[in-house]
């Protein structure tokens, strides 16, 4: 049975404590590495967009070209239109970008890394953002009112961090950067940043409130057992209920061992 992955492993290689001393809530931390980078592909995407409209969450950015972004949850409310799957495709391979939130149980592995991250903050959620070529539209410089942990899956993503945190305006620019596949991120909540396409790309924001009066001195971490988030199921009754299976190496089958008396049974 695999081990349950730990947040020394998604911090690798500055690992938990380090990153709790000197990052956590003060500055955004860059690591360079070919790690995590098939917690969701283009393959998954194309699954969720053709099961559409029955899924739970889709959004387009910038949909009606005057930087509105329409919501499958909320478009009636929000007086927009209902889009036929056709047109939703259209609207991609014009160059728009696409979110699917609350995609942590798109895989077990997004599960699994949620439930680790959920020891040490709040309960959170995974949004997976797509962009179909370069110049796509994403969001303006913003700040988030959760930890982010950026997860680079497919194609390069150029970053502008921001020195300002809310409630002041973002001006000063202190670190502008371009990420590829299995890198990752972490932005502080409220610290300022934007987002720039230069090319297809997916992008996993795994982000969480913190715990309630959390801090250095009274740290806290939930348990396994005490972590309310709904583990993954797994349904395959193959690996479930595994037999072992015995081969007999006394006689192989080889071309030699069953052509011959397979048709010979078969001419009479």
């Amino acid at each position: 049975m695999k081990k349950q992955i730990t947040l020394e492993e998604i911090l690798d290689p500055v690992g938990k404590s380090l990153f709790f001393s000197k990052y956590w809530g003060k500055k955004h931390l860059i690591l360079r590495r070919n790690k995590f980078k098939d917690l969701y592909t283009w393959n998954d995407l194309s699954s969720h967009v053709n099961k559409y409209p029955h899924i739970k969450g889709l959004q387009i950015l910038d949909y009606d070209d005057k930087g509105d972004r329409w919501c499958l949850d909320k478009h009636k409310a929000l007086k927009q239109p209902f889009f036929k799957k056709s047109k939703i495709v259209d609207l991609w391979w014009k160059g728009k970008s696409i979110v699917i939130p609350f995609a942590e149980y798109s895989s077990k592995k997004l599960v699994d890394m949620c439930f680790e991250f959920e020891r040490y903050f709040g309960h959170g959620q995974c949004n997976v953002y797509a962009s179909p070529s370069k110049g796509s539209k994403s969001f303006p410089a913003h700040c988030d009112k959760t930890e982010n942990f950026l997860f680079h899956q497919e194609g390069k993503v150029k970053w502008t961090i921001y020195k300002e945190f809310a409630p002041d305006k973002p001006k000063t620019i202190i670190d502008e950067f371009v990420l590829d596949a299995g890198d990752l991120l972490y932005i502080p909540q409220y610290q300022f940043h934007k987002v720039d396409t230069v090319g297809p790309r997916i992008l996993c924001s795994i982000h969480f409130k913190n715990k309630k009066e959390q801090s250095l001195d009274k740290f806290k971490i939930t348990s396994i057992k005490q972590n309310v988030r709904e583990k993954w199921w797994n349904l395959n009754p193959t690996v479930t209920k595994t037999k072992k299976v015995v081969i007999n190496r006394r006689f192989p089958m080889t071309s030699q061992t069953w052509k011959r008396p397979y048709f010979k049974h078969n001419q009479k």
